[in-house]
């Protein structure tokens, strides 16, 4: 279905239960407020399939069964669908013949590679910070690295998870490089996915907070060989001790 059959399929469903398009709506409080357009409930969508494969309702592998979403979040068919379509573009979901989206899965090789491409992206993202004479690139950073401390002290495990995934993407915008930001969507659903089977098999937020201080000790070093070893530490060792606790390893 192309996107002007959606949007025609959400006006219809809209306007049999729903005010007008410019309508407003009335909160349980009685206030005004404008009717949420179809990117906000499509991204509705996306926010809580991520929080249930995060706090781990959903598991990897899973089935996603669009008919479950249009009823739990109120939505349309076309809405959820749409939704659906963009987490699977992004990496999120796997789409199979016959069978529908499932949640991606976790093989060890995978965490691998993954880990690979990570340090080398963040590598990169890292040299560029440092190569900024003016220092407001570093300065951005520590911004994120101040955000992932405060957000560290919850007990939250979305909570958690979400400052984990802004601290890295902090990474990549305080480097100011187009291409990282364009392919940030897919790392972060192949990050998404990785970190929510770390929590739910082996939730230790002093370690994560401990991992990530000797990384931003190693940036603030400005020496590249420390910056390597911090980056292995935390990613590629991570990925190999995950990667030992994942369903494959243990047949």
């Amino acid at each position: 279905m192309d996107s002007s059959e959606s949007a025609k399929n959400d006006i219809e469903h809209a306007s049999a239960g729903a005010p007008r398009s410019g309508a407003l709506q009335k909160s349980s409080g009685g206030t005004a407020q404008a009717p949420a357009s179809n990117t906000e409930r499509r991204q509705r969508v996306v926010d809580e399939i991520k929080r249930r494969i995060v706090v781990g309702e959903i598991r990897p592998g899973q089935r996603i069964i669009e008919a479950e979403l249009t009823s739990s979040l109120d939505v349309s068919r076309p809405t959820a669908r749409e939704a659906l379509n963009q987490m699977a573009r992004d990496g999120f979901l796997i789409q199979e013949a016959y069978r529908g989206l499932r949640v991606a899965d976790i093989q060890s090789d995978s965490l691998l590679d993954i880990a690979r491409i990570r340090v080398a992206l963040d590598t990169e993202a890292i040299s560029e910070i440092l190569a900024d004479k003016t220092g407001r690139r570093m300065e951005a950073l520590e911004d994120a690295w101040r955000t992932f401390e405060r957000a560290t002290a919850e007990s939250d495990p979305l909570a958690l998870h979400e400052a984990h995934v802004r601290f890295h993407r902090g990474i990549w915008e305080a480097a100011d490089n187009y291409l990282l930001m364009r392919i940030w969507p897919v790392m972060e659903a192949q990050m998404t996915i990785v970190l929510a089977y770390d929590q739910f098999t082996r939730t230790n937020p002093a370690r994560a907070h401990a991992i990530h201080a000797a990384l931003m000790r190693a940036i603030r070093t400005g020496d590249s060989a420390q910056i390597r070893t911090a980056l292995d530490v935390h990613t590629m060792d991570s990925a190999q001790e995950l990667a030992l606790l994942t369903p494959e390893s243990s047949n």
